[in-house]
This record gives C-alpha cells, sequence and structure tokens, in this order.
C-alpha cells in the first residue's frame, strides 16, 4: 500500500534516474509556497472525515476488545477472531489515521527517519493482519458449516489462538519490505525540509512490490473468502428449501420427524412425535428461520463486498502507478481521487465493528453492558436470555447442525 503524503508531488515514485543520480532539483521544496498552498475547500471535507473514522473506529474496536476479554460467555472461537480483527484496525486507527491527518497540513515530514519507516510499517502490518483474519475467520465458518463434525476437533480455542500468534507472526514478516524502500530524504535549497518517501532504486523493485501487494492483500484473501463464503451461502439456502419442503409435505395428523438440539453442546437427536401443528405455526416459525437465513447470507455476502471495495482502489491505482499507466504526480483529478482512495481503505477498519459487532444481538447487548459498566463504574449482569454460549446462529436440520 501506499501511505505517501498527498501534498507532496511526487507518489510513490523512485527517486533516482536511470543513473542512480538523486533527482534532488526536481524535488524541491520551497517552504514559503507550501504555507500558500493550503485550500479548505479541500482540507476540511477530509479532516471531518478523519475525524469520524477516528471516533467511531475507536470506539467500536475497543468495544469489541472490551467485550470479549470481559464477559466470559463472549470468549468464542468467533470472537476471539474479531478481537485481533478489532486489535489490527485499532492499529489502524491509533496510528494510520492521525499520521494522515497531520500531514494534510504539512508539506514536510517532522517526526524523524524512525518514525517515517516505523509508521508506514506498522500501518502495512495492521493491514495484512486485518486481511489475514478474516481469511481466517471464513475458513473457520466453512468447516463449521461444512464439515461440522470435523470442526469439533480442528476448530478449537487453543487452536484458534495458535492461528492467531501465527496471523500476527506473518503479518510482521511480510510487511519487513516497507522498512527498505521508505526513506527519510532531505529536500530543498533556500530551507531544508524532509520527506518521507519511497526508493525502490530500480523500477521492477517497485513493480514486483506492488503486485506482491495485491496479491498478498486483495486476489488471494478475495478468492478464499469468495470460495468459502459462497458454499456457506449455498448450504444455507439448501436448508431453507429442505425445510420449506418438509414444511409443505405436512398434513394435520401425521408424523413429523423433530430435530432436537440439546443447548448445552449442541448434539442432536431424532425422535418422532404424533404431533398435529397448526398450518399458521408452523408457516410463521418457518417465515423467522427464513428471516434468519437471510440475515445470515446478507453479512456474509457484505464483508466480501465491503473489503473488495475499500481495498481494491488503492492497490490497483498502486499497480498502474508503478507500471506507468496513472502519472506518479499528484495533480489534477489524481490527488482528491488518491486521497480518497486512502479514506476508503481506513474506512474499512471503521466499519468492521458494525458488521460484525452492531449485527449481532449478543455483541449489542454485551456493548450495552460494557457502556453501563464504564459509565456507572459497576459491572452488570446480563441475563441468561443476552447472551448465547456460541454467540452464533444455529440452523439445525437432518444429521447436521450449522453455525454461523
Amino acid at each position: 500500500m501506499d501511505y505517501e503524503d498527498m501534498n507532496v508531488s511526487i507518489y510513490g515514485e523512485n527517486l533516482s534516474d536511470p543513473n542512480g543520480r538523486n533527482s534532488s532539483g526536481y524535488l524541491d521544496y520551497d517552504r514559503e509556497e507550501s504555507f500558500s498552498m493550503y485550500f479548505l475547500e479541500e482540507l476540511v471535507p477530509v479532516a471531518l472525515i478523519y475525524g469520524i473514522t477516528l471516533v467511531v473506529g475507536l470506539i467500536g474496536n475497543l468495544l469489541i476488545i472490551y467485550t470479549v476479554i470481559s464477559f466470559r460467555r463472549m470468549r468464542t472461537i468467533s470472537n476471539v477472531f474479531l478481537a485481533s480483527l478489532a486489535t489490527a484496525d485499532l492499529l489502524v486507527v491509533l496510528i494510520c489515521v492521525p499520521v494522515k491527518f497531520g500531514q494534510l497540513f504539512s508539506y514536510s515530514w517532522t517526526l524523524g527517519e524512525f518514525c517515517c519507516k516505523f509508521v508506514h510499517y506498522v500501518q502495512n502490518v495492521s493491514a495484512i493482519c486485518s486481511v489475514l483474519t478474516l481469511t481466517s475467520m471464513s475458513v473457520e465458518r466453512y468447516y463449521a458449516i461444512m464439515h461440522p463434525v470435523k470442526s469439533r476437533y480442528q476448530c478449537t480455542m487453543s487452536q484458534a489462538r495458535r492461528v492467531i500468534l501465527i496471523i500476527w507472526f506473518l503479518s510482521f514478516i511480510t510487511a519487513i519490505p516497507i522498512i527498505f524502500a521508505q526513506i527519510h530524504m532531505e529536500v530543498g535549497e533556500r530551507y531544508r525540509a524532509y520527506w518521507c518517501v519511497r526508493n525502490w532504486f530500480q523500477p521492477w523493485l517497485w513493480r514486483s512490490y506492488e503486485v506482491y501487494m495485491l496479491l498478498l492483500i486483495l486476489i488471494a484473501p478475495s478468492v478464499i473468502m469468495g470460495f468459502a463464503y459462497t458454499n456457506i451461502c449455498h448450504q444455507l439456502w439448501v436448508v431453507v428449501k429442505d425445510r420449506a419442503n418438509m414444511s409443505c409435505g405436512e398434513m394435520p395428523g401425521t408424523e413429523i420427524p423433530l430435530r432436537e438440539t440439546h443447548p448445552r453442546n449442541q448434539y442432536s437427536t431424532n425422535s418422532k412425535s404424533p404431533l398435529k401443528p397448526k398450518t399458521k405455526s408452523v408457516l410463521v416459525k418457518l417465515e423467522s428461520d427464513n428471516a434468519t437465513v437471510k440475515q445470515v447470507i446478507k453479512m456474509l455476502v457484505a464483508v466480501v463486498v465491503l473489503f473488495i471495495v475499500c481495498w481494491a482502489p488503492i492497490l490497483i491505482n498502486n499497480l498502474l502507478t508503478s507500471f506507468d499507466v496513472l502519472d506518479r504526480l499528484n495533480y489534477g483529478y489524481l490527488k482528491p481521487m488518491r486521497t480518497a482512495f486512502h479514506l476508503m481503505s481506513y474506512f474499512n477498519s471503521c466499519i468492521n465493528p458494525c458488521i460484525y459487532g452492531f449485527l449481532s444481538a449478543n455483541f449489542r447487548n454485551s456493548f450495552k453492558a460494557a457502556l453501563v459498566t464504564c459509565l456507572c463504574g459497576k459491572r452488570q449482569k446480563i441475563r441468561e436470555r443476552g447472551l448465547s454460549r456460541t454467540g452464533t446462529t444455529s440452523l439445525s436440520y437432518a444429521k447436521s447442525t450449522f453455525v454461523t
């Protein structure tokens, strides 16, 4: 990804010419002119969006982390992954957003060489960790729904913790290349200043890096998540269809095979009971189940779509710029376009708590309890009906239990 200062006239460019000479004359810095180039019509809307992203992302991700840590019944496999995702998103919100906001009002880098490399490295770590966590969650859900028996032994809490540790380790390793590319460069003739820019020394290195990031953050995760969620949605619709067929074949006075799910362990037993259900009550229950499944499917699809929409523009822009399809300079429509692309990538860290948290009744109840705890200074008891043990939606039919 590219987090260059949008006020700098260069954009992720190789700073040396083919002969190895530094083009410092081209990268001159005019301190007096820079102070006269602030445009309120550009700064105010962008600053407002950054502020909203910071506040919403900070509160939302902190609530998710606090909820999973504080409420024992919320410590499920899926929620542990959500806490890891919220931690990665929180790094983006706390580091990326304030730095980008400060760069809106500066034409130079004033944080020193260490921060120049460290900030951009942490930004890449956060992004890679987020996408690896999302991908791992899709795989875990795929196994839980498509292979429920196998998932009982493979998708355990200890295994989830190990996967999270591996994700963070891989994130720190795969983000290393940016440390060598990001440089703290002195510019200017009359007034000396510093820029924090990228220099790949050779164009092919830059292009290889952008292809690498596109595959790592967008293409490979999108393929895996798309495959997992497509099969999940298909399986859930099969359950709905089978239920509808079974309901349509019911006649008063006939024996109906029932599926009983124990509330504690969710193991099921089949039994036949001579029931005479009322047609109206059966239809009402069927409609309720169908509505639940549709809501789950919409949430799963929204996860993949929002992820692609938020990250694809900036990654594709970086790739096209490295291949000289787009100009490297920020002029004309390129500056607001690239600013919007950066905002969209940060917005993904802001919207994740809304998708995974606020659409879940269990998280909503826990959020309310957490807010009451923070405001009142004491823990409030949660009713048993407010929180389920799994924190998920279970759909049982035939010989399988589908958990989403």
